[in-house]
């Protein structure tokens, strides 16, 4: 392990070593030596940009749906709402109809008592006489 140097030890001293080579070269050869790594950097640049872009889109895209479901969520509410209060209502008009579906039949048993009592009335007034 003592006479083993690091891999960043390695990268640091191979740059090291190559700087100096570049400081004696004309611009020339120095692109053209620089030249294919540039190009990947670039490349890699370029990449990075459109990876970026793309993350953007799909971020707002993500908000747009989100925007989305929270006005469905809220729009589903309250439909629930208006559901509960017509089953409330319902519910209501329901006893309502049944109390007067009770009180049409006493009513028609009352009257029918009554119209008894007179016919039975009138026979015997009739009878008597």
């Amino acid at each position: 392990s003592v006479g083993r140097v690091s891999e960043p030890a390695r990268r640091e001293r191979g740059v090291s070593q190559t700087r100096p080579r570049l400081r004696g070269m004309s611009r020339e050869e120095r692109s053209a030596l620089l030249g294919p790594e540039e190009a990947k950097r670039s490349a890699s640049s370029d990449r990075l940009k459109l990876a970026q872009r793309a993350l953007a889109d799909t971020e707002e895209l993500g908000m747009g749906i989100m925007g989305d479901l929270r006005s469905q969520r809220e729009m589903l509410a309250r439909s629930k709402q208006r559901l509960n209060d017509a089953d409330v209502d319902i519910t209501r008009g329901s006893r309502v109809l049944r109390s007067m579906a009770l009180r049409a039949r006493a009513n028609k048993l009352i009257t029918a008592g009554v119209a008894a009592a007179v016919f039975l009335g009138l026979v015997l007034v009739l009878f008597w006489q």
